[in-house]
């Protein structure tokens, strides 16, 4: 984006540090459990190491999960990779209820997608949020909109030769 930004979204609620701490600390238990020489202390090593990469991937993919926008258009990240859309290509934007795929799992989550022209549905990383967050959520989706509004529908400044 070569314009400023306005609004930059990145991931790492409460919910996900907690998940990455305790990820972290059942690695710490398995190794300290594999290093006491523990009956079957390499399986516990084993377990220590699998638990350790969950967790690093885990975290790499919350901090790689952005959303930016300003006056050139929509930026946002996956854990991979950058893709832009212009504001002119976004319809609007869509707040979704979406049910976990864990069945164990209770309640729905917050999501966004942008509805693009065309009928295509552009699912964006964030923001994302469960029902206690829906405040957050709520004003950062508000934020998306007014930049939207703001820029959607603007004449291109004429360049210079």
């Amino acid at each position: 984006m070569a314009g400023r930004t306005e609004l930059s979204l990145r991931s790492g609620g409460r919910t996900e540090r907690l998940v990455t701490a305790s990820a972290a600390l059942a690695a710490i238990a398995a190794g300290v459990a594999a290093g006491l020489g523990v009956p079957q202390s390499d399986k516990w090593a084993v377990l220590c190491v699998v638990i350790a990469v969950a967790a690093v991937g885990y975290a790499l993919g919350m901090l790689m999960r952005r959303v930016e926008a300003g006056p050139d258009g929509l930026r946002y990240r996956t854990v991979l990779r950058w893709h832009r859309l212009e504001w002119e290509e976004i319809l609007r934007f869509e707040d979704l209820r979406v049910q976990p795929a864990d069945s164990r799992s209770r309640g729905t989550h917050l999501r966004v997608s942008a509805k693009l022209h065309g009928d295509a549905l552009v699912w964006l990383p964030l923001p994302y949020a469960g029902e206690a967050d829906t405040r957050t959520f709520e004003a950062q989706l508000a934020e998306l909109r007014a930049l939207h509004r703001r820029y959607a529908h603007r004449t291109p400044a004429p360049q210079d030769s």
